[in-house]
C-alpha cells in the first residue's frame, strides 16, 4: 500500500469509513482522527474505537476496503 492511497481515503469528503488489511488481521477507521502517520509516512498509528492502538507498517498493508457510510464513530 502507499501512503498516497491512505491519503486520499482519509481526505475524502464526505468522510467514508474504511477497513486495512495487514498480516490477516482487519482494522476498522470509523473516522479520520482515528488515524496519525508518523514522519516519512512509513508507519501509520491507528486508534480504533475500542481505543486499541495499533503501529501498522504502511508497506504491510495489504488492503483497503471503503465501507459504506458516511463515518463517525459507532
Amino acid at each position: 500500500m502507499k501512503a498516497v492511497s491512505l491519503e486520499a481515503a482519509l481526505q475524502r469528503r464526505p468522510f467514508r469509513p474504511f477497513e486495512l488489511r495487514i498480516d490477516g488481521e482487519v482494522i476498522r477507521v470509523a473516522h479520520p482522527e482515528q488515524v496519525l502517520f508518523a514522519e516519512g509516512k512509513t508507519t501509520l498509528i491507528v486508534v480504533d474505537v475500542e481505543d486499541h492502538v495499533h503501529l501498522l507498517d504502511v508497506g504491510q498493508i495489504s488492503k483497503l476496503r471503503l465501507l459504506p457510510g458516511h463515518g463517525g464513530r459507532r
